[in-house]
């Protein structure tokens, strides 16, 4: 799948979102929605070779996988909160984009804790 094709379907979707929300507006928001799911899931095939090459860094890197779990686990949560605050922006909510943003911010920073509290005793560690 191809940038093309991405963006075809992406300019589809507004296209007819745009035509047919004079008439049914809430037509026009799932076709948003449509057209989001369907850019998403021709995403995905790329977004598994991407975990594919994190795993192979990850046994290239021996006992240091658990960070590259963790730089994937991040990954798909900033990909899934970005793709939420989309949808309900586009759909005019944006009260709720913004709490979904920052749900994905505050669950990212929870999961980095392991690795700053590490660079932390690295640090201290350095300290005389």
């Amino acid at each position: 799948m191809g940038i093309f094709q991405i963006v075809a379907v992406g300019i589809l979707g507004a296209v007819l979102a745009i035509i047919v929300k004079k008439q049914h507006p809430e037509m026009a928001l799932l076709m948003t929605i449509t057209a989001s799911v369907i850019i998403f899931m021709m995403v995905m095939p790329m977004l598994a070779e991407v975990v594919g090459l994190f795993r192979h860094i990850g046994d290239l890197a021996g006992e240091q996988t658990t960070y590259v779990t963790l730089a994937l686990r991040v990954i798909g949560v900033a990909y899934m909160a970005e793709l939420g605050a989309s949808v309900c922006s586009d759909a005019g909510e944006t009260a709720i984009a913004t709490k979904i943003d920052m749900a994905g911010r505050v669950i990212i920073l929870i999961m980095a804790m392991p690795v700053i509290m590490d660079i932390v005793r690295i640090v201290m560690g350095l300290l005389p």
